[in-house]
């Protein structure tokens, strides 16, 4: 590996990261310190999953993740000629929690019997190691929470942070694509049509719900799908006087919509007194995570700009008011307004 490789991959993450390769009892230690949270099971579950097709071998136990990835060395015996070949490995440890560690440990050559044809062993660990862990941060939830911390923390666009992630993350395996932007419409004919509904317009007529997905929790009166251009970054906070500005253009499972509403590319303000501008939304979770009566679960927009999935409040009227998630949301695309 040349020096300026060297370089970069060794310092990539020193902003975030507790970083180095300590001695071991023979064995060398790195470390990363990376600072999210991981708790909920079914974080842990999403991580597995994500690095199912890249071959690793994995593991779990209590708030751990064990992640391995074997590799074969190949050579010749320096006095019969004869070929060898070592099957060697490097596991990477996942520790949870309100902050998330990453281990590994490059063992000593002799863990895998007499090897001693292969050169640079503990090089080629170091870098495979680096490998995985810039898989797991690029691929997996890890990632995505990182990418909200940088916004919230760092007021990074989503294009910055996005920057950031494939800079500090340069030997992942198979990178997740991820994008800011919605990709632009087909064809030279594919020109900007005027929001579904304006302020000074009455609403739209009603588009019953597709027979596929019937409304949960009361009528609906928008579709989630279309052929809406009005592709465009929004940034937060979300306008707390749009009840004066907006109007409102249908329902969605009995949650009103405030447009301009133009699927899928403009999506307008969701709720009656849990809102969410959709349009700034960029679905990192963290209202999901802090709200303590479940009021929020996921709903797929695919095609939005800013993200596709939302926060969805179906259970609205379970609120109590805690204001959690608009305190916490990255964006600040979150509204709470009291009962009156």
């Amino acid at each position: 590996m040349s020096a300026l490789l060297k370089d970069r991959v060794w310092t990539m993450l020193s902003e975030v990261a507790k970083r180095g390769v300590y001695p071991l009892h023979g064995n060398k230690l790195g470390i990363y310190r990376i600072p999210i949270e991981i708790t909920e099971k079914s974080d842990i579950s999403s991580i597995m999953n994500d690095l199912r097709s890249s071959g690793f071998k994995m593991d779990t136990h209590a708030d751990r993740i064990y992640i391995t990835y074997k590799w074969t060395e190949k050579g010749n015996d320096p006095i019969t000629g004869e070929d060898l070949s070592a099957d060697l490995n490097v596991t990477v440890e996942i520790v949870t929690g309100e902050v998330v560690d990453l281990i590994y440990q490059i063992r000593q050559l002799e863990y895998f019997g007499d090897p001693y044809w292969i050169k640079n062993y503990r090089q080629k660990a170091d870098q495979n190691a680096k490998m995985v862990i810039d898989t797991i941060i690029r691929n997996t939830r890890i990632g995505d929470k990182l990418l909200a911390h940088w916004q919230k923390v760092e007021k990074l666009t989503m294009e910055q942070a996005l920057k950031k992630l494939e800079e500090l993350t340069p030997l992942a395996k198979n990178p997740k694509a991820r994008s800011a932007t919605a990709p632009p419409p087909a064809g030279p004919s594919a020109a900007p049509r005027p929001a579904a509904a304006a302020p000074q317009m009455p609403p739209p007529p009603a588009i019953p719900a597709a027979p596929s997905a019937p409304a949960a929790g009361g009528p609906t009166t928008i579709s989630l799908s279309g052929t809406g251009t009005n592709y465009g970054k929004v940034e937060g906070p979300i306008d707390p006087k749009f009840k004066e500005k907006r109007q409102q253009v249908g329902t969605y499972q009995g949650i009103k919509v405030w447009g301009p509403y133009d699927a899928p590319g403009q999506l307008g303000i969701w709720g009656d007194y849990v809102c969410i501008d959709f349009d700034i939304c960029v679905a990192d979770g963290a209202c999901i995570e802090a709200c303590p009566v479940n009021v929020y679960e996921w709903l797929q927009t695919p095609g939005h700009p800013a993200s596709d999935k939302k926060a969805f409040m179906i259970r609205e009227k379970d609120c109590i008011f805690c204001m959690a998630c608009e305190n916490v949301c990255p964006p600040q695309a979150v509204k709470i307004f009291k009962k009156s």
